[in-house]
Formats: C-alpha cells, sequence, structure tokens
C-alpha cells in the first residue's frame, strides 16, 4: 500500500469499475479502490460480484467491501485478499438502501460495531485495512470515530467532509482536517469536492492530508489526475476509446452504450452543443449513433470558433 501524498481514484458504485480504473491509472491516478462489494455476497459465493474485484495487471489497488457483521466481513476479507493490495471498509456510503442493511454511514451510529469490524479484519488478513467515512451520521463526531478507529488497529482513515444526513448537499468541510492529522498517528486521506487542481493542492499542501481520493470530480475528467485541462478533441477521442472498452466488455453493443451514458455526461459536461445529447441519453443504442452526436457536437464547436 503506497499511499504517501498521492492522489487516487475513489469507490464509486457503478462508475469504479475495471474499464475506468484502468484509465484514470493512464491519466495520472497512483492508486485506485474498487467499487463497494458486499461482503454477503462474497460469502454466498455470488459470481458477478467477483467481476467487480481487482484484475492481476492492476497495483497499488483497495479493495472496498460493505456490511454490518464483524464475523462476514472478516471472512470475506480473508477469501478477497490476495486480489488487491488492502481492504477499505464503507463506512460512509449514504445511499438508502445501503444504510437500511446498517451498511455504509450506518456503521457511524454504532461506534462499537464499527470497531469490531475493523478488528476483526485485522486478525484475519495480512494485507493493510482502512476505513472511509463520513464525519458522522447526522451530527459532528468525527473526534470520537477518529480514535474508534484507530484503537481498532485501522491503517488509514479517509475522510468525506459531510455527515450521512446531508449527503452531498452544500460544500464538504475541510477545516476539521488539521485537528484531526494532528492527534492521529495512522494515515488521513481526503476527500470530497475535488474538482479541479486548486482543490487537490489545497487538500495535499495546505491542510496537508497525507492522501486524496477523487471522485466525481473524476467522471469524464480523468486529466484531473495529471493536473491537465484537455480540448474537445482529446476528450471525445477518450470518450469513444471508452464507449468501445465497454462495448467490447459487455459483449452487447446496446448494453455497452447503456453502461457508458453516465459517463457520457461527465465527457461531455459544459460543452456547447451536448445539452441536446445529454437530453436524448435514453435513445442511443450504438457506438456509431454516439459517435455521430459527438461529431455534431464537434462541428458546432468548431463554427463557433471560427
Amino acid at each position: 500500500m503506497d499511499l504517501i501524498n498521492k492522489k487516487g481514484l475513489a469507490p464509486m458504485a457503478d462508475y469504479s469499475d475495471y474499464i475506468f480504473r484502468k484509465i484514470c491509472v493512464d491519466h495520472g491516478a497512483e492508486f485506485t479502490i474498487t467499487e463497494m462489494i458486499s461482503s454477503d455476497a462474497i460469502i454466498k459465493n455470488i459470481k458477478p460480484t467477483f467481476k467487480l474485484l481487482p484484475h492481476e495487471d492492476e497495483k497499488n489497488i483497495g479493495i472496498q467491501l460493505f456490511g454490518n457483521s464483524p464475523s462476514v466481513m472478516s471472512d470475506a476479507a480473508k477469501i478477497v485478499e490476495n486480489y488487491g493490495d488492502w481492504i477499505d471498509i464503507n463506512a460512509g456510503c449514504p445511499v438508502k438502501k445501503v444504510v437500511k442493511r446498517g451498511a455504509g454511514s450506518a456503521l457511524l451510529k454504532d461506534l462499537d460495531n464499527l470497531s469490531n469490524i475493523i478488528f476483526s479484519i485485522k486478525k484475519k488478513v495480512s494485507i493493510p485495512v482502512g476505513v472511509k467515512v463520513r464525519i458522522g451520521y447526522d451530527s459532528f463526531i468525527l473526534d470520537e470515530i477518529q480514535k474508534k478507529v484507530e484503537d481498532a488497529g485501522a491503517d488509514y482513515l479517509i475522510i468525506h467532509g459531510r455527515t450521512r444526513e446531508e449527503f452531498y448537499k452544500g460544500i464538504a468541510r475541510r477545516d476539521f482536517f488539521p485537528n484531526i492529522k494532528e492527534k492521529s498517528k495512522i494515515l488521513i486521506g481526503g476527500s470530497g469536492d475535488i474538482f479541479e487542481k486548486e482543490d487537490i493542492d489545497y487538500y495535499l499542501n495546505e491542510i496537508k492530508t497525507d492522501f486524496i481520493i477523487i471522485a466525481r470530480g473524476a467522471i469524464g475528467n480523468p486529466w484531473i489526475f495529471e493536473n491537465k485541462i484537455p480540448n474537445i478533441h482529446e476528450k471525445f477521442e477518450l470518450c469513444l476509446k471508452h464507449l468501445d472498452s465497454l462495448i467490447l466488455d459487455s459483449k452487447n453493443e446496446k448494453n455497452g452504450v447503456d453502461r457508458f451514458k453516465k459517463f457520457l455526461v461527465g465527457y461531455t459536461k459544459g460543452i456547447k452543443g451536448s445539452k441536446e445529447l445529454r437530453s436524448n441519453l435514453s435513445k442511443l443504442s450504438s457506438f456509431k449513433e454516439v459517435k455521430s452526436h459527438l461529431n455534431d457536437i464537434l462541428t458546432i464547436n468548431e463554427l463557433h470558433n471560427l
């Protein structure tokens, strides 16, 4: 596990798959974490779940597990430990269906259980174990969280500066990082509202988090990892390459296009003429159709710049 002063791709359900992880690494991501993986599904040997695990060619990658049972999560961690470089415990996901199962940010309502999960996994595996959290469930309790996580033996703590109840509203808090960093003996990672170079610099150089993970800021913009602003041709070239990879992986053109639509919104965000494309996403079903729409947008922008 090599994280110090590094920028990584955050674990995002339905986004941080192998193909997108590889694209981000190609553009400067220094580590990645899988999308969240159900510990229950691992224990039950549900085959599609194993496809979410890292591939053999991936380096410096964490496996994010979610659940609420110390025994189940530790058993699942033991099963998957050889696939990645460390285990990341999801104690931050705010999505209702995850929270209803007592997982994700619901763990912040029972810090003793979170502590037991960390301790149990640490006993079972020989690789590092970290935790991703929010600053609380419905109020700020980060000091308690930090102590519980550290005392349980975690190797790092990634903090997103919102409570579960805030979901993604407003601006993620960052003011607490210096205090948490000062009293912590483990690595502290920053997360939340990292959309441009200035945000990266602030986390790593101003408030001096040990590392950062980038989530929504990387969707459609993997260049954020290499501090580059691409031109429209570079954006659309990668856009089509990404789509082609998803079609090949899906072994079905329409399924690949459907998987790609959420990324297409990111790749075309802020580009003149792209609003019509995004409003017609549901109608797209082939590589040819996507390429035709992108060519139309290119033409609009080239004419606009004459």
